[in-house]
């Protein structure tokens, strides 16, 4: 939006001694004859705009209307230009320069302080995942009801949502939304959401809930911190698939593995039976239950049911 390069540029030059406008308009990526236009803009709307010739010539601002240059310190911009690294990394469309030069305008944005790297956007198909989002946020700016049909633990439905915010938790995307049918605010994860159309129908908004990120089982992440009066899972494995079960598990469940031993071992709560079971199958036979016994029982018994679903 022209509005907003206007700011930007009235922020890089009251940072700035002077600028070129060939420097101007690398930084707000648009073109000389834009940065011309604007400066006249900004001349007629009485921001003194001074104009230096010569071989360092450029523009610049009046003394007088210099801004603070420590507003942010080195670490808030660090911290800022993480944030938005992220936002862009699952939203390529989201042009970031803009707004950095307005908040920060020397800092250089190829050249990230920051020790941390913030990417959101998935190891495998990434343009498929990106495209939901980008769909979704547009949703939510315009105020647009979405149709998904979408798979719960209730089975296969279709729902018309009035979409309020993306949620990430956890490795996962949601969609926070007010579920027509069940007249109440739901969490829908994305990878759970098969179709979707933008309806050409707006909605009201809605007084907006506190967000509960909670779920019943800790199994996506298992929790080290629960009473010892729980049952504790222990499972046994070979040292060539300790790294690649590291990455599923977390490395707090891994026992320490004790010289010469063929097997190592991993303990972690007995929470919830059934999806520790299918918990346990997701790693074929990477792993073995050795306790409880119980577990052992259900484990064998979910293998038997799968065999002879492929007897035949």
């Amino acid at each position: 939006m022209k509005i907003d390069r206007l700011l930007s540029l009235v922020n890089l030059l009251a940072a700035n001694d002077r600028m070129t406008a060939k420097g101007l308009a690398e930084r707000l990526e648009v073109s000389k004859r834009t940065i011309y236009r604007d400066i006249e803009t900004l001349n007629l709307a009485g921001i003194p705009i001074i104009s230096y010739s010569g071989v360092n010539g450029g523009y610049g601002v009046v003394e007088g209307y210099k801004v603070n240059k420590h507003i942010f310190s080195t670490e808030d911009i660090s911290t800022i230009l993480t944030g938005l690294s992220a936002i862009q990394s699952i939203s390529p469309f989201t042009d970031i320069s803009p707004l950095l030069a307005k908040i920060a305008p020397n800092t250089k944005i190829q050249q990230p302080q920051s020790d941390l790297l913030i990417d959101l956007s998935s190891w495998y198909t990434p343009n498929k995942g990106k495209n939901k989002l980008n769909d979704l946020r547009q949703a939510i700016a315009t105020q647009q009801i979405i149709i998904i049909q979408y798979h719960s633990k209730k089975g296969y439905s279709k729902r018309k949502v009035e979409p309020y915010k993306l949620v990430f938790k956890a490795s996962y995307w949601y969609l926070y939304a007010f579920c027509l049918k069940r007249k109440a605010f739901r969490l829908f994860k994305l990878t759970r959401i098969q179709t979707y159309d933008l309806l050409d129908e707006g909605f009201e908004l809605r007084p907006l809930e506190d967000i509960k990120l909670t779920i019943e089982s800790r199994l996506d992440g298992l929790d080290s911190t629960v009473s010892s009066e729980v049952q504790q899972v222990v499972l046994t494995y070979e040292p060539k698939d300790k790294l690649s079960l590291i990455d599923k598990f977390g490395a707090e469940f891994f026992k320490e593995q004790e010289e010469h031993t063929a097997v190592g071992t991993i303990v972690f709560p007995l929470i919830n039976q059934e999806k520790t079971v299918d918990f346990i199958l997701r790693f074929q036979d990477k792993v073995r239950v050795i306790e409880p016994p119980i577990l052992v029982d259900a484990v064998k018994e979910k293998i038997e049911q799968m065999y002879f679903l492929y007897e035949s």
